[in-house]
């Protein structure tokens, strides 16, 4: 699930230390190290987009046989579930979903969930974030309500999904490891020493924050 840089604001929050430029460039690179790191794990993907006039630009900017689609809904909730029910409806099984905003995102935890949905005929996997969303989402089948009276952009997200899954009944539910979204400063300044150690775990953007690091690394780090 994406919104397409240049035609959706992009990391907000991440202004002013960002200009509106550098967030849609850093939004771009996010894209394409996740789309990477995506191939490690999964044969087929599908890049479910919004708003619908940047399909040209999302097309030329995913991997060869990606598949676009539009996000549907007024919501979240909505445009999840609409997403989830076309994939299943293109022959996809089991379907994970995920944002661009955890680029750095081990492999091992979407290995996880993969393994877990795949041996469970009513598997769901979901994965917490630091400030109280969720990373992924998975599921070996549609589940309707999963996504009920959601308070979403809030630090309830993951609690309330998890209770309605829990509340469906009957499903095996595996939590995954804890990890973050980059999403305000502190985020940056988090994901900037991640690269320090390791540029190779999402080089497009490593590569960017070296080119950019006068203009942000510092205000970052000490935010």
């Amino acid at each position: 699930m994406t919104k397409v840089p240049g035609f959706a604001d992009v990391k907000t929050r991440l202004r002013p230390l960002l200009s509106e430029g550098q967030c849609v460039e850093l939004a771009r690179c996010f894209l394409t190290d996740t789309i990477t790191n995506l191939a490690s794990i999964f044969d087929r993907r599908i890049i479910a987009f919004t708003p619908d006039e940047g399909r040209v630009a999302i097309e030329a900017h995913v991997a060869a046989g990606d598949i676009c689609i539009p996000q549907r809904g007024s919501d979240l909730g909505l445009r999840l579930d609409a997403a989830i029910a076309e994939a299943f409806e293109m022959g996809f099984w089991p379907v994970i979903v995920i944002g661009t905003d955890s680029p750095t995102l081990p492999p091992e935890y979407l290995a996880q969930a993969l393994d877990h949905l795949q041996s469970r005929g009513h598997g769901v996997a979901i994965g917490p974030t630091d400030d109280g969303g969720f990373y992924l989402i998975g599921v070996s089948r549609q589940r309707e309500g999963m996504f009920n009276n959601i308070t979403w952009s809030s630090n309830q997200v993951f609690e309330q999904t998890e209770a309605n899954i829990r509340d469906i009944g009957n499903l095996d539910l595996l939590v995954l490891p804890r990890w973050y979204d980059v999403d305000e400063p502190k985020d940056l300044a988090q994901f900037i020493a991640e690269m320090d150690s390791d540029p190779n775990l999402a080089r497009s953007t490593s590569r960017w924050i070296t080119k950019n690091q006068k203009t942000f690394v510092r205000e970052s780090r000490e935010s």
